[in-house]
This record gives structure tokens, sequence and C-alpha cells, in this order.
């Protein structure tokens, strides 16, 4: 009861510091915007009497993404700097490069064929995408591109994986436990339904990495792949979901067909891998840094 007591309470810190911090940079960043906009005379001071008529002003509306882009940067800087001053995982360099190049090929290319397979899992559920407009936005802005792309798999590893999946490894008897319960927290954490789930199974599949090899760039290295294709795909096709644009040039029954093969076949591919990636290691690569 005391493991689960400290655990949750670790937990909790982790995520109330990381909401704190966002919300703490974003609004700094939203009131540097609106004091220059003052200045410049483009937002009359009035406006401020009215909160519902200012939050729909198309000022504040052109500078939201900027705002969240810087916010999620700079929350995302400082949210490192706290895990590491915590020491609830130590950012040492041996913990980002300790891993051999076969293993850490593996381990991509077990994540590049994942994320077919989960994307089609998930588009077979009725999940809704409450973020798309967000998303959309940020990845046209080249700070929020970069930090989803980079900055924020960075962090999301080092938080989910090394401080949460860690500290769980070394209070519980089944790693499975820590690896589900860590990836669990890591969906729920996106607050976005169809987001939980991949996050959740996408989880899995990164904790079960990291906890084979032992080093957090077998898993940085795929989640930076998951999100910057997922960037360029937003880039591409913008907040347009899949299934409606494949049904404009396809038959529904090519539709289904074409997803039933890409679950089949990835998903067999992605097992193939995992057991390659699992014989390549020894059992000491188990242990938790």
């Amino acid at each position: 009861m005391k493991d689960f007591l400290r655990t949750t309470g670790v937990i909790a810190l982790l995520l109330v510091v990381y909401s704190l911090l966002q919300g703490l940079f974003v609004g700094v960043a939203m009131a540097g915007y609106l004091v220059y906009d003052i200045i410049n005379g483009s937002l009359n001071p009035s406006m401020f009497s009215d909160v519902e008529a200012l939050i729909e002003s198309p000022v504040i509306k052109a500078h939201e993404i900027d705002a969240m882009a810087i916010g999620m940067f700079l929350s995302a800087a400082a949210m490192l700097l706290f895990i590491h001053a915590t020491k609830l995982f130590r950012l040492r360099k041996s913990l980002f490069t300790s891993i051999a190049f076969r293993p850490l090929l593996l381990s991509t290319a077990l994540v590049f064929t994942a994320i077919p397979t989960l994307n089609v899992l998930v588009q077979w559920l009725p999940l809704e995408d409450l973020l798309e407009n967000e998303f959309d936005g940020l990845t046209r802005n080249l700070l929020g591109a970069f930090t989803i792309s980079v900055l924020a798999p960075l962090l999301e590893e080092v938080m989910f994986r090394g401080a949460i999946q860690g500290y769980m490894m070394r209070r519980m008897h089944s790693p499975w436990a820590a690896i589900i319960a860590a990836a669990l927290v890591f969906g729920i954490f996106h607050m976005n339904p169809i987001q939980i789930v991949y996050a959740t199974l996408l989880g899995v599949v990164f904790g079960w990495i990291y906890y084979r090899t032992g080093s957090l760039m077998s898993v940085i290295v795929g989640h930076v792949l998951n999100n910057t294709i997922a960037t360029i795909m937003m880039l591409l096709l913008g907040p347009t979901d899949e299934k409606e644009l494949l049904n404009e040039y396809m038959p529904s029954e090519a539709v289904i067909a074409s997803e039933i093969f890409t679950f089949v076949f990835f998903g067999a591919l992605s097992v193939y891998l995992a057991v390659k990636l699992h014989r390549s290691l020894p059992p000491s690569a188990c242990s938790m840094a």
C-alpha cells in the first residue's frame, strides 16, 4: 500500500507540475502578445471589460497558436530540468547512447511498423479527435512543429518511460505491470479520446522496447519518428479524416480491404521484429536504469 501511494504521488507530482508549467508559459506568452498589441494600437484596452468578446476577437485568435507553441516549448524544456533536478531520472549521456546499432535499428523498425497497425485499429473505433484543429495549427508554426516532432517526444520518454516506468519497475514484481501502468498514464495524459487509445497502445510498445534495451535512445528515435510522420501528414493533408479521403477515390470495399491488409501485414511484421529484437538482446539488457 505504501509503495502504491508513493508511486501515485510521483505520477501526480509530474503531471501536475507539467500542467502548471504549460499553463504558466502559455499564459505569459499570451500576456506578452496582449501588451505588444496594446502598445502598437491593434488592441483597445476597453475590450478587457468584456472577457468573452476579448477571447473571440481576431487579435487574440491570431496569437493563440503562437502562444501555445511558445508555452509548449518552454514548459517541455523546464520539465526536463525539473525531472533531472528531482533525481526521478538523471539525464546521463550513457542512458541515451548505450545501445548497439542493431537493437536501435530493430526497435526503430518495430515502431515504424506498429504505427500503421495502430492507426488502422483506432480508425475502426468510434473515437473523436478533439484537438485536431489545434494540432493542425501547431504543425504550421515552426516552433510548434519542432516541439511536437522533437522536444515533446524527448520529454515524454524521459517522463513516462524513464521516470514513471522506471520508478514503477523498482517497486513492482512484474515488469509488464509497470509497462502497462505507465502506458495507461501516458495515454490518459493526452486527454483526447482517439489519442488516449493510440498513445496507450504505442506506450506499451515503447515501454517494452525500453525494458528490453535499457536505453531511452531506442524509444526516443521511434517516438520522434511517430510524431514527425504525424506532423508531415497533417501539413500535407490538413485536418482531414484519412478514411474520408480514401473514400473519395476508392470504393468502400476497397478501403476496408486495404485497412485489413495494412493491419494484418504490419501487425505480423511488428510481431516478427519484436521477436528479433528480443532474441538479439541478452537477459541482462532487461535491467532498468
